[in-house]
């Protein structure tokens, strides 16, 4: 088993909107064992929001990755360039 996870890094200022796209327009979109979480007591200045999804497999994962990843690094770069950071990270169930 795998968790595949997202994290985006964003400033305060540009916060409440992302978040607004995310839980109105992407996550809609996403399959339902896809979670949300916000960052409690986040080291980054702004706020962390990590998006989960747990898989069998990395096939699952990449699958994820060719459906739903692009347009959400699609949307940061052209409405919240410079003011985002995400970076994605796959871990092994031990």
């Amino acid at each position: 088993m795998y968790l595949y996870n997202i994290s985006i890094i964003i400033e305060e200022s540009q916060h409440q909107v992302l978040l607004l796209w995310i839980q109105q327009s992407w996550a809609p979109a996403l399959p339902a064992e896809v979670k949300l979480l916000k960052m409690l007591n986040s080291p980054h200045e702004g706020h962390t929001y990590c998006v989960q999804l747990i898989a069998s497999d990395e096939n699952d994962i990449q699958q994820f990755q060719s459906e739903h990843l692009l347009s959400l690094q699609n949307h940061i770069t052209q409405h919240h360039n410079e003011k985002a950071f995400i970076f994605d990270s796959v871990m092994q169930y031990l």
